[in-house]
């Protein structure tokens, strides 16, 4: 048999895999093996590894193929095997799982869809594949290894830790929705409620008439959020007890949060807006 029926393009070769060509390119795109320039596919090292080779055309100019073995290659027979739910790509960028997904929302990868996740286009670049829950059948959405390395990814999951270590050097920090605070716990809260869909808006005066502002305010709930960090100095403690006292005067709903709280606002401050009427997708 010739090389030339042994070889297949790449749309050739989803057809035998029961795949789409679109699919198809996006799954050898994450698994490594091809890139996209400019309006060509081109041929990584470990594309050719696996037998990837260039064939020339008057019609289609140069393209990809693949030799006719490719097919039971596991990667490509079976390639939820090599992807990763939002769970085990959190923990590579220490994230939550329900965080995880919200930032994919928030980069425009997954959309939101009843009770699960839909893959969009742009998603499917980036070797997204789509996947439900074989008993409920909820919607959800595997992703690559290599997904944990897109640079607009690791730019949304800012690890506190090292955000905090960091203070000494940093005296504003950047938020995911343009915001900027003076601190890496505001700034974890702040995102948190942005990648969570809640409106709310930073440092907003209390509409009494002493002088004072919160950290957070939801609108929608009329719902006040205090963050009290650990900071040292009586004259900190002062102010965290005068505000604390103007929320109790004035009656006006306020959500504290501290420290302690921020590893799992997923848990504790999901809960405490659900008791004041406030969801988060």
């Amino acid at each position: 048999m010739t090389e030339e029926v042994q070889s297949l393009s790449t749309s050739a070769l989803a057809k035998k895999l029961g795949k789409s060509s679109k699919q198809m390119f996006a799954e050898l795109e994450a698994l490594g093996w091809i890139v996209r320039e400019g309006d060509h596919w081109t041929l990584t090292a470990k594309g050719t590894f696996e037998g990837g080779h260039y064939k020339e055309s008057k019609r289609f100019g140069t393209y990809v193929v693949w030799p006719g073995t490719v097919i039971e290659h596991r990667a490509l027979v079976n390639p939820d095997s090599q992807l990763l739910s939002a769970a085990a790509v959190g923990k590579l960028l220490s994230c939550s799982a329900v965080q995880m997904n919200r930032i994919f929302n928030e980069l425009g990868w997954i959309e939101r869809h009843i009770k699960g996740w839909r893959l969009t286009d742009a998603g499917t670049r980036y070797g997204g594949r789509q996947a439900e829950d074989a008993r409920s059948g909820v919607p959800y959405v595997l992703w690559p290894e290599t997904i944990a390395q897109h640079p607009a990814l690791q730019a949304c999951c800012v690890d506190t830790e090292r955000n905090v270590r960091l203070a000494s050097e940093v005296s504003v920090y950047q938020c995911l929705d343009g915001h900027q605070l003076p601190s890496a716990g505001l700034q974890k809260i702040d995102d948190w409620l942005y990648t969570a869909g809640i409106v709310h808006a930073c440092q907003r005066r209390l509409p009494i008439e002493e002088e004072a502002a919160c950290d957070f305010y939801i609108p929608a709930a009329r719902l006040y959020i205090e963050f009290w960090d650990e900071q040292d100095g009586s004259g900190y403690l002062a102010e965290k007890m005068r505000r604390k006292e103007l929320y109790q005067r004035y009656q006006l709903n306020m959500i504290e949060l501290s420290v302690e709280d921020l590893p799992e606002l997923d848990e504790t401050l999901s809960r405490r807006l659900l008791k004041q009427g406030v969801d988060t997708l």
